[in-house]
């Protein structure tokens, strides 16, 4: 405000001194050429300390002004130096003219840079320039520099004519590069801006006098160039004080149809300008409006394309999932439908497989989430080499994916579903910033509409109940609809929230997939004793939730009391929320022992039932085996169970036999090394 201030108080000042001085031609030229350097070794001053203060792109601008308004000042104190040796005869053109020319050379430049360099490598704000600039030079023209044409050229005509001249280019630039947006425009280079429109006017005028012989030292329009410097001070000293830079704003003006605007007015100021000067339109203003027609016409088909392209870009972007670069939900439920009526119109089969990478949490949260990331492109990239082109593949949920196979058959969609689970396991995935690997396994559902039957809903309910008997069972699988025996999937009769219980009980206790693998054991086990599958489902079953009792003691640090009531409790849970009091009967026994010392009841021999028998040598198993090498290696594990006399030695011997002919530990990579025995459903080789 200071500043402002005192620039006004110094225009009124030099205004008065020239009205003083006009009858004395010592005192105006003293006036017109001495007084008049101060306010531009000023601004010459201001422009090299704001170069300094600033940054980015407005400290390049800055050095560019800087150079000019010193081209400036040299061109004017050489002014000053020829006005004073001889005041009646001071050559046009003159050594003073290559300075005043110089600087508007470089403060074009300045303008362009300062505003935004950016503006070249947008085809469109380039665009949008052109026509701003074009119409800004054809007001200019017509309004300022056209009146000015003389009928006959000379040297000292052409160096009067070509300052308005450069100073209507440059404010066009100026309005160019302001009106094509994309920038933040720093609030100095506006004043600048508005310096040299100032400028402008001012220069038209001295080429009007000096064409007419009548430009003196005590003239009048020296306060216009006076003023001209006022406003690059003022804008040097806001550029220094805060320290500008080419920072974007956070909020930018939409001002794509303001070139537009600005080329047709300046058009129809052209056109209404010669019909008042001349009285009729001129060749010149014709071809104008032609050009600029055709410049607007470019443009709006340029914006057209620029809009099509941000559509499309917006659309895959709501498609698609940032990620991994596969489709997202979204787009697979519209998929799902599209494919639905054209699998009924044609009578084909639709497939559809749900993928869950198993365990994914412990990824993030053993090696950062980058690492999951890295886990999830992977996976989405063996999906992609794993299907046809005419299948879709998206990221279905967090760690879940789902496949959508027009035209497959059930049998051909579990068959895809093993392959690509198995080029899950066969590729451990890099973890970024580490020497470390992580190796994978992933869970499948597979669900299939027959020719005709094609139910949206019903399918992925189906791919998602598949997917949910895949993780009972174990993990590391595929189930389809239909492809598992009910008799071999203990998930298959019980509520899945029993199933979600045990599982999470499992967590709790740090025994990861422990019910599903005893669940597993002891279908075995029971096959192996030559129980009928009725029975080895039942035992099947009961392993899998034995251990829901415990969610009614603390799992952490449970008392002895706890421990020894857990069986009751599970049973008690097994008939009340499933009413499965066979299930119950086995859940309750399978820590009683054979010479009587185990609980709740202390049931001994024969009065144990034969599941839980089974069911406490393959839990027994999993707890020696428990922990990788911290836990029993297999010879010391096979020992022990042999030795043990708590349990029923027929049960340990078929176990034994299945562990043996399986080679359980054998290349094994569960991280809890526990055993690992045939899926349910399959037979030992």
């Amino acid at each position: 405000m200071t500043a402002v201030l005192v620039g006004g108080l110094w225009l009124v000042f030099y205004a008065v001194l020239v009205y003083l001085t006009h009858t004395s031609r010592p005192a105006a030229i003293f006036v017109g050429n001495v007084l008049y350097l101060f306010p531009i070794a000023a601004a010459a001053g201001l422009s090299v300390f704001a170069a300094v203060r600033t940054s980015g792109r407005v400290r390049i601008a800055w050095r560019l002004l800087a150079a000019s308004n010193v081209l400036w000042l040299a061109g004017e104190t050489l002014w000053a130096v020829s006005a004073y040796r001889s005041p009646d005869d001071v050559p046009v053109p003159s050594v003073s003219d290559i300075g005043y020319f110089l600087s508007y050379l470089l403060a074009v430049p300045a303008i362009i840079v300062g505003l935004g360099m950016g503006l070249l490598g947008r085809t469109r704000r380039l665009l949008d320039a052109l026509l701003v600039a074009a119409g800004g030079v054809a007001l200019g023209w017509q309004l300022l520099i056209g009146p000015l044409m003389p009928s006959s050229w000379d040297a000292a005509t052409i160096t009067a004519f070509i300052y308005p001249v450069l100073s209507v280019a440059l404010v066009s630039v100026l309005a160019a590069v302001v009106f094509s947006g994309g920038q933040r425009v720093p609030r100095s280079m506006m004043i600048v801006g508005a310096a040299f429109g100032l400028a402008a006017v001012t220069d038209a005028a001295y080429a009007y006098l000096t064409l007419e012989h009548e430009y003196t030292n005590a003239s009048w329009l020296n306060v216009g160039w006076q003023a001209e410097a006022v406003l690059l001070c003022i804008a040097a000293l806001i550029a220094a004080r805060s320290r500008e830079s080419d920072e974007p704003t956070t909020l930018e003006p939409d001002l794509s149809s303001l070139p537009a605007v600005v080329a047709v007015v300046a058009v129809c100021g052209v056109a209404l300008a010669d019909l008042i000067v001349v009285g009729q339109l001129s060749r010149v203003t014709v071809a104008l409006t032609l050009l600029l027609l055709v410049g607007l016409l470019v443009r709006q088909i340029s914006l057209a394309r620029g809009r099509w392209r941000v559509t499309q870009r917006l659309r895959t972007d709501a498609l698609t999932d940032p990620l991994t670069g596969l489709y997202n939900r979204r787009h697979f439920e519209e998929s799902l439908r599209f494919e639905a009526v054209s699998a009924a119109r044609h009578e084909a089969p639709l497939s559809v497989v749900l993928v869950d990478l198993d365990h994914f949490k412990d990824v993030n949260d053993t090696y950062g989430h980058a690492a999951g990331d890295a886990v999830l492109v992977e996976v989405a990239r063996l999906l992609r080499q794993s299907v046809r082109s005419t299948d879709l593949i998206c990221r279905y949920g967090g760690e879940e994916f789902a496949c959508l196979l027009p035209g497959t058959d059930a049998q051909a969609a579990v068959d895809l579903a093993e392959r690509i689970r198995q080029s899950v396991c066969r590729t451990p995935v890099p973890v970024p910033g580490s020497s470390d690997h992580v190796l994978l396994t992933a869970s499948f559902g597979v669900a299939t509409a027959e020719p005709g039957q094609v139910d949206t809903g019903k399918l992925v309910e189906v791919a998602d109940e598949a997917l949910y008997r895949a993780k009972a069972l174990g993990r590391d699988r595929v189930v389809g609809s239909g492809v598992v025996p009910a008799a071999a999937d203990p998930a298959g009769e019980l509520p899945p929230g029993l199933i979600w219980l045990a599982d999470r009980v499992d967590e709790a206790l740090g025994r990861r997939d422990r019910a599903a693998l005893v669940s597993r054991w002891s279908a075995h086990t029971a096959a192996r004793l030559g129980l009928d599958p009725a029975t080895q489902a039942r035992i099947a079953a009961a392993a899998r939730v034995a251990d829901i009792g415990r969610i009614t003691a603390a799992l952490d640090s449970p008392s002895a009391e706890q421990i020894r009531r857990h069986p009751a409790e599970g049973a008690r849970l097994l008939v009340e929320l499933a009413g499965r009091a066979d299930l119950g009967d086995l859940v309750a026994a399978y820590h009683e022992r054979a010479d009587g010392s185990g609980y709740p009841l202390g049931l001994s021999a024969d009065d144990i039932p034969v599941g839980a028998r089974i069911i406490a040598v393959c839990d027994t198993w999993a707890t020696m085996r428990a922990g990788g090498s911290a836990g029993a290696g297999e010879d010391q594990a096979r020992a022990e169970l042999s030795r043990d006399t708590r349990f029923d030695p027929a049960v340990v011997a078929a176990f034994l036999s299945i562990v043996d002919e399986c080679a359980a530990d054998r290349g094994s990579s569960r991280r809890d090394g526990a055993a690992v025995l045939p899926a349910a459903g399959e037979q030992p080789k």
